[in-house]
């Protein structure tokens, strides 16, 4: 299994990435996040690990919700688009999404439904928000949930 790991796992992004397109780097690490449903009805403390993976040209990460939820997103850069192809999966489903950067944020939009995203926001070297947002009619966001993350490594 060390094989598995030693062949996934990469120590830093790959230089043919370009650093313009580094989204997601800060991430890189463990974080305990604060993980809040829209509507307050449930809150979770979790964590969230980021890593470099296949040779530096991709990230992946694990979320952990304890009773509730553990997934995975992978995400690799896209040279022709200039956008991160992500997928998301945990039990019994698997989410597609398109992140690219708009001003401070990573939009992450997801593929069958452009009115749902993924937000990150407020990145820090020490800290960064998450919002699962609904694109309203008239452009406003509801608050689907959001995690707030400190970072712990």
């Amino acid at each position: 299994m060390q094989d598995f790991f030693k062949a996934l796992i990469s120590e830093s992004k790959n230089s043919a990435l370009p650093e313009e397109f580094n989204y997601f780097g800060k991430l890189i690490g463990s974080w305990a996040i604060n993980y809040i449903e829209g509507n307050n009805s449930l809150a979770i403390k979790g964590k969230w690990f980021f890593s470099w993976v296949l040779e530096g040209m991709a990230i992946q990460d694990v979320i952990i919700l304890p009773d509730y939820e553990y997934g995975t997103s992978l995400r690799i850069f896209n040279p022709e688009t200039n956008a991160w192809d992500v997928a998301y999966g945990y039990t019994g489903k698997i989410i597609q999404l398109e992140a690219k950067k708009q001003d401070d944020m990573i939009m992450l939009t997801f593929i069958n439904d452009e009115r749902r995203k993924w937000v990150f926001t407020k990145i820090e070297d020490n800290r960064f928000h998450w919002e699962n947002i609904t694109v309203k009619e008239d452009g406003g966001w509801y608050i689907n949930a959001e995690i707030y993350a400190e970072r712990i490594l």
